[in-house]
């Protein structure tokens, strides 16, 4: 064969698989993250019975579309924003420790002020009998979950009329701290948060929820 044929063929082999690998990095971890399912709000988490500020969040969420966009809408009756909020949270996906992550959420705030985060869970070694906002309950084929590391995303701004992004980088630690014990966190997940200081009722609007790993380096330290 032709040594500069072949040449030719490795560096066009070695450019797809690049391209290729560039691709795999920017797979979206979250499933359903437009809410375009046959169940719109499939796989996201909106009712948290065994968290008692939250047992009737699912009532206040429900699939929409905002502008020609496919979202979610947390509609919040008066007297809520400014107790507990509403929120949504997506499934659980698995984490790999020490890995780079940039998320993104696209948001249009509307009638309220939002808070963003990526929360990790590894499993609770001293699973109590009440579950709270920091632990989820087993289920079957998943153990006791405990929160072990959470990044906040730059806050979305309050009482937007139309779309933003937003977005940041975070590196997940290798280890974490467990009731003294050291453990591996095992899964990621998104959340939304709507609030505000008034007890009039109001909408939000979310979707695109984007989780991606790169294969960049980033601090630890959560905010």
């Amino acid at each position: 064969m032709n040594t500069r044929y072949l040449l030719c063929m490795i560096a066009a082999l070695s450019l797809a698989g690049g391209a290729g690998g560039a691709r795999g990095q920017q797979v979206n971890l979250i499933p359903n993250a437009e809410f375009k399912a046959a169940d719109p709000l499939q796989s996201w988490r909106i009712s948290f019975p065994y968290e008692g500020w939250y047992a009737d969040n699912g009532k206040y969420v429900r699939a929409a579309v905002q502008e020609g966009r496919a979202c979610v809408v947390i509609d919040l009756p008066p007297g809520i924003a400014g107790n507990q909020g509403g929120k949504i949270e997506s499934a659980l996906v698995k984490a790999e420790p020490g890995a780079t992550y940039v998320v993104t959420v696209d948001c249009m705030t509307y009638d309220f002020s939002a808070k963003l985060h990526v929360e990790a869970w590894t499993h609770d070694p001293k699973p109590t009998g009440k579950p709270d906002k920091f632990r989820i309950p087993a289920s079957p084929g998943q153990p006791g979950l405990v929160m072990c590391y959470r990044a906040q995303l730059p806050d979305p701004p309050a009482h937007s009329k139309k779309w933003d992004t937003v977005s940041r980088e975070f590196t997940l630690p290798e280890t974490v701290m467990i009731a003294g014990e050291e453990q591996k966190p095992e899964y990621l997940s998104l959340k939304a948060v709507v609030y505000e200081g008034t007890m009039g009722g109001g909408k939000s609007f979310f979707t695109n929820f984007r989780l991606r790993k790169t294969n960049g380096t980033q601090s630890t330290d959560s905010q």
